[in-house]
């Protein structure tokens, strides 16, 4: 029996070998198919150990964002490939490796270990990293407050922002702590209507006007008391609108002539305040008064105006409103004893050659004529006395900017010349009010 078992292996022992190898090769090809041999990248962030080697309390090392992390080229069957990671992949720059200490910037050589990879099967984009080595700095920065283009609800403004800490000290390499301008605690108070507490963002700017990357702040840098957890307390202040401001002025103008009116661009402002100042200011009439000092009359014999810098005149607990021109003109009419102003409503104002197929509008409702003339004969003129007109000869639909002409008892002279903006239409026609008919009653 055994023999007859070893007669039929030696038996065709030459097409038995063969058979044996063209199987292996079919295995083989058939795991390349199912199983190919691959190579994958992982970017990976660079591990430093022994820091301590460089770091001694007076120096520090740094590190560019760019070398920061490193490519890693793994080669493997896919099966083994799929379970790899770059949380699995640790590439280290040990620092006591530094071969050359006096070098500027100073290479250090990068290892990688991959689990259950063969170091032969791993390569790296690059085998060291450059890093420089500087003296340790340290400096304290005021922390400001940003809100962004977020806002309170309608009747508030921000009215004060206070952070917690107000300062902070930040350590790093000197040529990072050099380059930072300023400390940014950015909140949002979108629809707040009552005081409170905001959880910030820190963001560190340099001078500039970029924030410097979260990788530089946790890497580079370091923070007395350790990282801060910074709030914002928002004090917020309510809305007055409609307040006037009531002019003191100096002075006593020229002989033989008054002041008689005085008037502000705008004529009322929007203020916000704490409740106390707003309190004080509805006392006052909600009225804000701009004192001597800023308005002088002094030999005046023509209007005079002034720029008021309103942050200059409000009162403590008061601030102007974001939407709110910082600056108001005041204009103080100065007429002689022999002058007088005289306001005329347009429907009073004769139209000239209006084509009449044309009708005309006006963007106001009166004009303002100012006239010389003896004091009998001005304290005894009436409005009626002035007759306006306008010359429209030759003008067709479109705006127009025209002079106005006056005809004015004896005696009596135009101080300054008026004109007044038009515009000018085509009238509806009969048939087109008579379409319009139809279609609105179908």
């Amino acid at each position: 029996m055994i023999r007859r078992i070893l007669d039929s292996l030696r038996s065709n022992i030459g097409y038995k070998l063969l058979a044996l190898l063209v199987a292996i090769v079919i295995w083989y090809a058939v795991v390349d198919i199912n199983d190919p041999v691959e190579t994958a990248s992982y970017t990976v962030h660079i591990t430093v150990t022994n820091e301590s080697y460089i770091s001694n309390g007076k120096q520090i090392y740094m590190i560019e964002d760019q070398y920061k992390t490193v490519t890693v080229y793994v080669k493997g069957n896919r099966s083994e490939l799929k379970n790899i990671s770059a949380d699995n992949i640790t590439v280290t720059a040990d620092l006591t490796q530094i071969v050359d200490l006096d070098r500027d910037p100073v290479m250090v050589p990068l290892t990688v270990s991959v689990p259950g990879i063969s170091a032969s099967n791993v390569t790296l984009s690059r085998t060291t990293i450059p890093i420089t080595i500087e003296d340790v700095a340290s400096k304290e920065f005021a922390v400001s407050v940003d809100t962004g283009s977020s806002v309170p609800g309608s009747s508030y403004e921000v009215g004060s922002a206070t952070p917690n800490p107000e300062k902070i000290v930040i350590n790093g390499p000197e040529s990072v702590i050099n380059e930072i301008d300023s400390v940014v605690a950015k909140i949002d108070v979108t629809g707040m209507t009552q005081d409170g507490n905001r959880k910030a963002e820190l963001e560190i700017m340099d001078k500039n006007g970029g924030a410097l990357s979260q990788e530089t702040i946790k890497d580079d840098l370091t923070f007395d008391g350790g990282v801060p957890d910074v709030s914002v307390y928002v004090d917020l202040w309510k809305k007055q609108s409609g307040v006037g401001m009531k002019v003191d002025y100096s002075g006593e103008p020229a002989e033989g002539y008054n002041v008689t009116a005085v008037s502000t661009t705008p004529e009322t402002i929007t203020v916000v305040g704490t409740d106390d100042a707003l309190n004080q200011l509805a006392e006052n009439g909600n009225v804000i008064t701009i004192p001597e000092g800023y308005v002088s009359v002094s030999d005046a014999s023509s209007d005079v105006t002034a720029e008021v810098e309103l942050s200059d005149v409000l009162p403590d607990g008061l601030r102007l409103a974001s939407s709110t021109a910082g600056t108001v003109t005041v204009t103080v009419t100065i007429l002689s004893d022999e002058t007088k102003e005289f306001r005329l409503d347009v429907d009073d104002i004769a139209t000239n050659n209006l084509d009449p197929e044309l009708t005309i509008s006006y963007d106001q409702t009166s004009i303002q004529v100012r006239l010389n003339g003896a004091g009998s004969v001005i304290d005894d003129l009436k409005t009626s006395d002035i007759k306006a007109s306008i010359d429209l000869k030759g003008k067709s639909t479109g705006d127009y900017t025209v002079n106005v002409s006056f005809t004015l008892p004896t005696g009596v002279s135009l101080d300054n010349e008026v004109s007044i903006p038009v515009h000018l239409k085509e009238k509806a026609t009969a048939s087109a009010s008579s379409d319009s008919g139809k279609d609105s009653n179908p």
